[in-house]
């Protein structure tokens, strides 16, 4: 939970930059641009990749940015609050140490993968639930 957009900025910006470095450079074969100039299409993939996955990591993350919504114990069980979220396309991770923190991971078609985890907390007066905006406000309590 803590600095988890830090670590899905670095996750989407490497997977970005390796995808697109790898299918970029299959395509460079594919047409034979590494007969005429191998170090300079090395580095055309290298620059084209990283301007790629800078930009698009950085859309997907204003795309589904994150907030938290407080909602108050007696308003809502904690079967009840499961069970929303269930509705809204979340489904909980088993984890193995009862922690304060429960994760739920969403499960398309109803929350897209790329929305990111949600986290739930529990305080003495509230429901600490940390996710997308989108998805978050979805939710009626």
């Amino acid at each position: 939970m803590k600095h988890y957009i830090l670590q899905r900025f670095v996750k989407l910006n490497l997977y970005f930059f390796g995808m697109y470095g790898l299918l970029t450079a299959v395509w460079f074969g594919f047409t034979g641009r590494f007969s005429e100039d191998t170090s300079g299409a090395i580095s055309e993939i290298l620059v084209n990749a990283a301007i790629f996955s800078l930009l698009f990591t950085i859309a997907l993350l204003v795309w589904y940015r994150r907030t938290e919504v407080r909602i108050p114990v007696k308003s809502i069980s904690p079967k009840a609050l499961d069970q929303k979220l269930i509705e809204i396309g979340y489904e909980r991770i088993p984890c193995k140490n009862k922690g304060a923190v429960q994760v739920y991971k969403p499960r398309p078609p109803k929350a897209p993968a790329l929305a990111g985890r949600l986290f739930v907390q529990k305080s003495a007066n509230f429901y600490h639930l940390q996710g997308p905006v989108s998805k978050l406000k979805s939710l009626e309590v």
